[in-house]
């Protein structure tokens, strides 16, 4: 694994040397490349000397340049797939110009910025980047952002008690575990240090304008969580003055919502304010998760409170530069389903404070992109219980979470068809936990801290007459893991100590080195495949650094030596248009993992009040494991207003070798929680009477622990949304989750929420 790192950071290295050039001469020309209608800048257009082979490439803004020491040409031909290839004379013009190209009858390529940290064309970018569009996340019956993810290919979303979850999982390409897959919010990254779990809480669908997914390791542009891909979450930008929507929804279990959204600018010549406002509520009685055959009197339903609020201010000095300060809150409380004596019963609650703040311009041809931030999270839970025993139980958790970060870029085009960009990210995470045990004398206090920094290199290349686009790309890591503690007070059997206890954990530090490489190559204008080779890692998380505490299958010891998990993954896919109707984009990846992480029974024991004592467990660095897979996406308009999308995804993620003392032997066994085939169907109507959207997902079974001892079964949903304008400002949507309900069992043995209905009335202006 070492030795294919290092090879593929030999080939990057070598691209990079190739390639690096010096600008030079006297004259120079410059100018901006725009699309006719909107206006908006067209990176990468490809502007040339009429007549010789000069030429360059536009960057992120659409601006190109040329400087040159021989005559000025007369003429420059300036071509975009997607658009009519134009000629113009520029005698006697003054720089720079603005070049407007005309769209062309075929499908216009999106402009994406996730998967190179610039705006790049969707379709020169060499690795497999799905997009859900502002049509399609209008269509959609989503109740949460997650909910948008589904339509993917490969992604599997992981809510299944429906809204009454208290958060999601979202997984690709074979790999089990949330934290697993980076998450951005405008390109800030929304997972904690202390587990990498996201809040899908803090953004509503309505404020989403698109999602761009990498599919792959991206620890060579990301860093941590990158393994298996990279999900931007990108909000919608203010057009006019004054705009916004209201909302007010009614559903099943007497679930009530209500929602505010309002944006606005004043921009003038390209200078000026903008703004986002939003607020969101809702609250639900739920339903009783346990199955009807093993409730009891305690068991009841998981009802749900939460609200969320969201503010944004940003100037604009220009075309290419603005600076952003956006802040975003959210407050939930949620029960678990069991209630004795408490009011609440057995409840959990998060209150989130979400700060950033991003920067966006060019300092002479340097394209500089900064964002800083910091998010805390409190977590609180409340639990309760009468064991098996007949006794009964109380006890609080309390977390608090503190993660900020500085992420800096800077991009800039060499030569001809070359684009370079680099960066440092700068990242520090706090876990600080309380549990305290009010039916015994027991205090548990655990805390750490992890500290990550990281350098970065990227060269993008066309070459061959924007035949062949090449990237490669070098990332460094270091992690820092220090001040860490427990300290144990008045200690009874219930928590599993036998003497009160105080300890500090000793300093541990990684680094970890994430090469990529991956070209794609244009057969025909409407055909282009692939290859790509790159690496990514998960990071340890802090609450396995530190967290030394009783779980449920056991009691955990913390790991203060715990390294990353390391995947390298190479892909072949394409890409193709069909008569403008029919698209098909097939992938097929395979991975290698190493020091893959798993509990591990240390073989010793304690005596934790049960019958038996109970097994003492670590998370240690034990396993390499394979995953194979492959992926297609179809989107097919049958009519102009009648649209078919479907994806299906395969995968297999097997242990290779699983280097455990414990006498437990997991070679051969399949990865839990991943289901080896995913569908999904999803077919659009849009007409003068009602704007109708239907969609099937098939999610096969998945194996619930590692021994591949409990399975958990596959299950099929079908999801209806009917839609209707009115009146020129309203909309009403009518959402069937479930149609047929179809309630499944999930990992936990609890039940899902069943056929689910939502009526939605919205005011927009």
């Amino acid at each position: 694994m070492i030795k294919l790192n290092w090879t593929i950071g030999v080939i990057t290295a070598f691209v990079f040397i190739f390639e690096i050039g010096i600008l030079f001469g006297q004259n120079e020309i410059s100018g901006y490349v725009k699309d006719g209608n909107s206006q908006a800048p067209l990176p990468g257009a490809n502007v040339f000397f009429e007549g010789s082979k000069g030429g360059t490439s536009a960057n992120g803004e659409g601006f190109f340049q040329f400087q040159f020491s021989h005559k000025v040409p007369e003429k420059l031909r300036i071509s975009h797939v997607g658009y009519r290839d134009t000629t113009l004379s520029i005698s006697n013009s003054k720089f720079p110009i603005i070049i407007f190209l005309e769209p062309d009858s075929i499908l216009i390529s999106s402009i994406v910025i996730t998967a190179t940290r610039t705006k790049t064309t969707l379709q020169d970018i060499p690795r497999r980047i799905n997009l859900v569009t502002t049509e399609q996340i209008a269509e959609y019956p989503a109740t949460n952002t997650d909910d948008l993810l589904k339509m993917v290919p490969g992604i599997v979303v992981n809510r299944s008690w429906g809204i009454f979850s208290r958060n999601a999982s979202v997984t690709m390409r074979g790999m089990p575990g949330a934290s697993r897959s980076l998450i951005l919010l405008d390109g800030v990254p929304l997972n904690k240090t202390t587990g990498g779990s996201v809040n899908w809480h803090l953004i509503n669908p309505d404020e989403i304008g698109r999602i761009e997914i990498v599919k792959g390791p991206g620890s060579a542009l990301y860093g941590n969580n990158a393994m298996g891909g990279v999900i931007n979450l990108i909000t919608k930008d203010p057009v006019k003055k004054l705009s916004g929507l209201v909302k007010l929804g009614y559903g099943t279990y007497n679930t009530f919502s209500s929602q505010v959204y309002l944006n606005g600018q004043n921009i003038r010549n390209s200078k000026g304010i903008y703004w986002k406002l939003g607020g969101f509520y809702r609250q639900g009685d739920g339903y009783i998760l346990m199955p009807e055959e093993i409730r009891d009197t305690t068991s009841s339903k998981a009802f749900l409170r939460e609200g969320n609020a969201s503010a944004l201010l940003g100037y604009r000095f220009g075309a290419a530069s603005h600076i952003e300060l956006d802040y975003r809150f959210y407050k939930d409380k949620r029960s678990q389903g069991i209630q004795v004596f408490e009011e609440d019963g057995s409840c959990e609650s998060f209150m989130d404070n979400n700060v950033s703040l991003n920067y966006k311009g060019y300092i002479n041809r340097f394209e500089l992109n900064i964002n800083g931030f910091v998010f805390s999270e409190k977590y609180t839970q409340q639990n309760e219980k009468v064991n098996s025993s007949g006794q009964y139980k109380l006890s609080d958790i309390n977390t608090d979470k503190l993660d900020m970060g500085l992420w800096m870029s800077v991009s800039r085009s060499i030569k001809q068809h070359n684009r370079i960009t680099a960066g440092l990210d700068l990242k520090h995470g706090t876990l600080d936990n309380q549990g305290i045990y009010r039916t015994s004398t027991d205090e548990i206090y655990t805390d750490g801290m992890l500290m990550f920094g990281a350098l970065f290199v990227q060269d993008e290349i066309s070459a061959f007459k924007n035949k062949l686009k090449l990237i490669a790309g070098v990332r460094l890591d270091y992690a820092n893991y220090y001040n860490g503690h427990i300290k144990v007070n008045n200690p009874t059997s219930e928590t599993g100590f036998s003497n009160p206890l105080k300890e500090s954990f000793p300093e541990s530090n990684w680094t970890q080195f994430s090469p990529k490489i991956s070209a794609r190559y244009f057969i025909k204008k409407d055909l282009s495949t692939y290859l790509s080779a790159s690496s990514g890692f998960m990071p340890p998380r802090l609450d396995d650094l530190s967290g030394t505490r009783k779980i449920r299958k056991g009691f955990k010891i913390a790991n203060p030596e715990l390294k990353p998990e390391v995947l390298t993954s190479f892909e072949w896919g394409f890409d193709w248009l069909f008569r403008e109707k029919l698209s098909l984009k097939p992938s097929l990846f395979y991975s290698l993992g190493n020091d893959f992480q798993y509990l591990v029974a240390t073989g010793d024991y304690i005596d934790a009040g049960s019958e038996d004592p109970i097994p003492v467990y670590q998370r240690q660095n034990v396993s390499r494991v394979q995953v194979m897979g492959a992926e297609l996406g179809v989107e097919y308009r049958i009519l102009k207003n009648l649209k078919l999308n479907g994806s299906y995804a395969y995968n297999t993620s097997k242990i290779l070798d699983y280097q455990s003392s414990d006498g437990l032997d997991l070679t051969g066994k399949y990865l839990n929680e991943v289901p080896p085939n995913l569908v999904f169907f999803g077919l659009s109507w849009k007409n003068r009477i009602v704007e109708v959207f239907i969609d099937y997902t098939f999610t096969d079974d998945q194996w619930y622990d590692e021994e591949n001892t409990q399975i958990i079964d596959g299950y099929s949903l079908v999801n209806l949304r009917l839609s209707k304008n009115f009146l020129r400002h309203f909309v009403a949507n009518f959402d069937v989750q479930d149609i047929f309900d179809t309630q499944f069992i999930d990992r936990k043995g609890y039940l899902s929420p069943g056929r689910f209905f939502m009526v939605e009335i919205k005011y927009i202006f």
